[in-house]
Order: C-alpha cells, then structure tokens, then sequence
C-alpha cells in the first residue's frame, strides 16, 4: 500500500463513504456492511473500525483509482479465500 489517508463517513445504516486521499487525487468508494455481523458470524461489525479495515484490505489487493464506487462485504467474502479473517486482522 503506497501513502493513502483515509477518512471514514456513516452515510446510512450499514453504509459508509471512504474517501482514500493519494499523492495523485482522491479516490470515494461506498462501503456496504449492513450484513457484517453475519457474513463473518459475528467476527466484523457495522462500524466505522471495519469500514477503514475493510478499505486497507481491498487497498493491498487493488490501487485506489482501480476500485469499484460499491463495494460489498458479501462480495468481498466470495471474492477473497480469508478475507473476513484478514479484515478482522487489520483491526487490530
């Protein structure tokens, strides 16, 4: 992950904005978390703490500008073998 600043919004329930500021622009993606608590079994909740996570993990996999607007912890579950256990990681 190169030098971003991210700043976390609440939009709605089970919806955040991350802005991802880099040296090039800054880069805004809707979280979906509404359904955290159950496609972890518990594990990530619908809070600011696993929307940040949630940002560095895509960010270690994508860069900024190549992310999708949405992205939906659902999605990221099927998507990523172990990316609910390496979200719940980089919350700590």
């Amino acid at each position: 992950m190169a030098e971003e600043d991210i700043d976390i919004e609440l939009q709605d329930t089970g919806e955040f904005l991350a802005s991802i500021h880099t040296d090039t622009g800054t880069e805004e993606i809707v979280l979906i978390l509404s359904d955290a608590e159950d496609v972890s079994d518990g594990v990530l909740g619908n809070d600011e703490a696993t929307a940040r996570a949630t940002v560095v993990f895509m960010l270690k996999h994508q860069a900024a500008g190549d992310l999708p607007d949405r992205i939906d912890l659902v999605d990221i579950s099927a998507a990523y073998d172990g990316g609910i256990e390496a979200i719940r990681d980089l919350r700590s």
